[in-house]
């Protein structure tokens, strides 16, 4: 008889991830025998034939989720596929003792029995983004885990008990409502609500073994070391059970050696050899479906649906109509799109632009300092931090109704 407890393990992605899901489920079925990932898609349904796949497939608009596509248009994929995590894991349990939750970016390097020996002994694992401080250099500090939260999400594990329900339920419900990518406003997705869960539930254990969700920030502290069999192991003592490899580029297999900070320019072999077997896994994987657009980008006129007309659909949201489809081009929401002209005059893809971007943006940031320069003398140095403090609070467009009609 197997004394192995039942449980499910699964994962989140829209059908561009769908080939780092892949790899991720044929590490995990290849370390535990006998179970396969499930791989729950955030996409619009297309005809496809997943059946030769390892893994079971599931679409997000067949799980049975209320609101559905209103979340899926007031989120981006990130806020979207990070919601319903919790609201998966409450249905996985009703057929499973215990759940399992791995990022698509994730692949598994040893059975995940010491994951289920910690759910022996508690409701809730979570691992904490890294357990060593970093340097004191501003540059390098603890404020990343400040803004982001102090446990990475890309995995967790329940039990099936009253305090490993609650907190689920706890989450749903925050992530329902509130799992915006806001960092100026303290939310960041699913991820930052969790820092406040050990005040909440005491069977929560955050667990320290250093061969849970080895990723690019906290490589710094875990050296990394591959023995005659070409199994991997952390700090000459633990297996290497899941590495979590983050903003993968495949275009730059060193990205891993530069992305742990408080380590720049110091070069390790061993992610080097980690990142090439992940990019020929990666390979192997390919899938036609990776190619389709996500499908929830869209309205039904072929709008490109930008970021700030979800966050302004966000702002009217309690306003419309009970039931409406908020992906309907003739629609309460496409005539408030175009009253509010917030689709793009030409529908380009929106990219982000962060500090990354700042050198190649340095003439536009001379102009605006110049601007800010002269409110600075006109205003006076009062009037002008509170404008500043204005700026921040404007930029979430969900929280100023007044910028829309509706």
């Amino acid at each position: 008889m197997n004394s192995t407890p039942a449980f499910a393990a699964f994962t989140v992605c829209n059908l561009y991830y769908l080939p780092k899901a892949l790899v991720l489920a044929e590490s995990f079925a290849r370390h535990n025998p006998g179970c396969r990932l499930k791989i729950f898609l955030f996409d619009r349904k297309i005809e496809a034939d997943f059946s030769a796949l390892p893994a079971d497939i599931h679409w997000i608009e067949d799980a049975g989720v209320p609101d559905l596509y209103q979340l899926a248009f007031k989120y981006d994929i990130i806020e979207f596929s990070t919601s319903l995590k919790p609201f998966l894991a409450l249905k996985l349990l009703e057929s499973a003792e215990r759940v399992i939750f791995l990022d698509p970016d994730i692949c598994v390097y040893s059975p995940l029995q010491p994951v289920l020996q910690d759910l022996d002994a508690h409701s809730i694992v979570l691992t904490p983004h890294y357990t060593t401080p970093q340097s004191d250099d501003l540059g390098e500090s603890d404020v990343g885990m400040m803004r982001f939260g102090s446990f990475n999400l890309g995995f967790f594990a329940v039990k099936n008990t009253q305090q490993g329900l609650s907190f689920l339920r706890w989450w749903h419900r925050r992530c329902i409502d509130l799992c915006y990518m806001e960092s100026q406003f303290g939310l960041s997705t699913d991820q930052k609500w969790v820092t406040i869960a050990p005040a909440l539930f005491q069977d929560l254990y955050v667990s320290f073994n250093p061969g849970y969700n080895v990723a690019p920030w906290n490589v710094f502290e875990r050296k990394i070391t591959v023995d005659a069999e070409g199994n991997y192991w952390i700090n000459d003592t633990n297996p290497l059970i899941f590495f979590h490899f983050s903003n993968f580029d495949r275009s730059d297999l060193e990205y891993l050696n530069k992305r742990s900070l408080p380590e720049l320019g110091v070069r390790k072999p061993e992610l080097l050899r980690l990142s090439e077997e992940y990019d020929r896994r990666l390979i192997a994987n390919k899938v036609e479906a990776s190619n389709t657009k996500y499908g929830f980008d869209y309205m039904s006129g072929g709008e490109y649906i930008s970021p700030t007309l979800r966050r302004a659909y966000a702002s009217v949201l309690t306003e419309l109509p009970t039931g409406h489809d908020p992906f309907d081009s003739n629609g309460v929401v496409g005539r408030f799109a175009k009253k509010n002209r917030l689709y793009e005059k030409k529908p380009a893809v929106y990219t982000s632009v962060g500090f990354r971007h700042m050198p190649q943006h340095r003439n536009a940031l001379k102009f605006v300092y110049f601007l800010m320069r002269g409110l600075l003398r006109i205003a006076g140095p009062n009037r002008f931090q509170n404008f500043s403090r204005l700026l921040v609070y404007l930029s979430s467009y969900r929280q100023n109704r007044g910028l829309w009609k509706l």
